[in-house]
């Protein structure tokens, strides 16, 4: 959910409690209003009907006089002085059912020392209709002002946000590997300019980083590889010597094949480093029906000294927009994974369909877990000539192109399976 949208919801949802909490306040005040309002004017109309019993020898009939049920008990007997005013359910003969009413009661004794009773009774229905009328006005107006105010709240909050917004897409552009800083948004809002100087200074830093590292990587790399070069060169003339007895043979082949596979490892890794710091930006079209038929001419003769058999399965014309260097080792790393896990006298099944191709070879049955091929130094057997990076490369290539690369076992076979689309 959107920052803007989440303070508009909350915006509304405190707006409805408090107007609801309102609302009810507001009616109870009002209805009180009223109810005082018409004791009051029981009051005065009980007030005049006693000056009438007073003062005249004969009561008048009061509902033509104030237009409602009025009943007025004349006594011999004098009347102690009581009365209430409370709510009462009376048969309403206008409307034919049972309506609410004020009722007031009053007894007491005359100046002629008569006792009497009063029993007025005023329909609430006119106070509670014209309640229900103002306070669906006052919601129709309030509704109307909190409709009008989330909209403006809503436009100025967006412009508000304006300068966050272009920051994220500033930061979302911003690239590591490439010389252009990130760019600042310059407001009148402080929290807004420091938060751009924090992440310029950060990525600055992070620039910097990048650049000694990347610098650190290469350089070893290429320090290494000298090195190494070197060692190889004078193990191949230690062994071209003839005074050399079985036991030091062994030991200068031990250290040859480690000396190779650390030359290996560094270029394994090496290649990593540079794949995810993105540095093969250069993107070609590349067949790939012609580099994988290229790929397995290379392997030729390790396939026929292990006796492997290819079948090739073409349905479509398939182009990759990949950087050429990064697509050869793709497809290399792939078909060397077939050949070097496959049994002698095995096959290899490569297949090229509209949304796909896969690599499947004979195998033994693997002893790890295949979602833990992909990770780096893992082997799925004890291969010497394996430095566990193979797969991991494949992984880190498909990543970048957006593909995707899974792991099928079944009935004795390993597939390799690519979906590019």
């Amino acid at each position: 959910m959107k920052l803007l949208t989440r303070t508009s919801l909350s915006y509304i949802f405190i707006s409805g409690v408090v107007f609801l909490i309102s609302g009810l306040i507001f009616y109870n005040l009002l209805h009180n209003i009223f109810k005082r309002q018409l004791d009051e004017t029981l009051h005065e109309e009980r007030l005049l009907i006693e000056q009438t019993i007073n003062y005249s020898d004969s009561v008048p009939d009061f509902r033509q006089v104030f237009g409602h049920l009025i009943d007025v008990t004349i006594l011999n007997a004098p009347q102690p002085k009581t009365g209430y005013i409370r709510d009462t359910l009376m048969y309403d003969n206008e409307l034919g059912t049972f309506a609410s009413f004020r009722h007031l009661f009053a007894e007491n004794t005359s100046i002629r020392n008569k006792g009497y009773i009063i029993n007025i009774y005023k329909p609430l229905r006119d106070s509670e209709n014209l309640i229900a009328e103002i306070v669906i006005s006052m919601t129709l107006v309030f509704l109307t002002l909190l409709f009008l105010l989330i909209i403006v709240n809503y436009f100025i909050t967006r412009r508000v946000w304006i300068p966050f917004y272009r920051i994220l897409h500033n930061l979302s552009k911003y690239e590591i590997n490439l010389a252009i800083p990130l760019e600042l948004v310059k407001t009148d809002i402080y929290e807004f300019n420091l938060l751009s100087q924090t992440l310029d200074k950060m990525s600055k830093k992070i620039r910097l980083d990048y650049l000694n590292l990347k610098e650190f990587n290469e350089n070893a790399a290429h320090e290494l590889q000298t090195p190494l070069a070197i060692i190889k060169s004078k193990l191949e003339l230690l062994i071209q010597k003839e005074n050399l007895d079985e036991m030091q043979l062994q030991l200068i082949s031990a250290i040859f094949e480690a000396t190779t596979r650390m030359s290996k490892l560094n270029q394994g890794l090496l290649l990593i480093s540079k794949i995810e710091n993105n540095q093969f930006r250069d993107l070609g079209e590349i067949n790939l029906q012609m580099l994988l038929d290229k790929t397995t001419e290379h392997f030729e003769e390790m396939i026929d000294h292990r006796k492997i058999s290819v079948s090739k399965n073409y349905q479509y014309d398939v182009r990759l927009n990949m950087n050429p260097a990064l697509a050869e080792i793709f497809i290399t790393n792939m078909v060397s994974n077939a050949i070097r896990h496959n049994i002698i006298q095995g096959r290899i099944d490569i297949n090229v369909m509209q949304d796909y191709f896969s690599i499947t070879n004979t195998g033994q049955m693997m002893k790890t877990d295949p979602r833990d091929l992909f990770e780096r130094f893992r082997k799925s057997g004890n291969n010497p000539d394996s430095v566990g990076l193979g797969l991991s490369i494949v992984q880190k290539i498909a990543n970048l192109y957006n593909m995707k690369v899974e792991y099928l076992y079944c009935d004795g076979l390993h597939t390799l399976k690519v979906s590019y689309i």
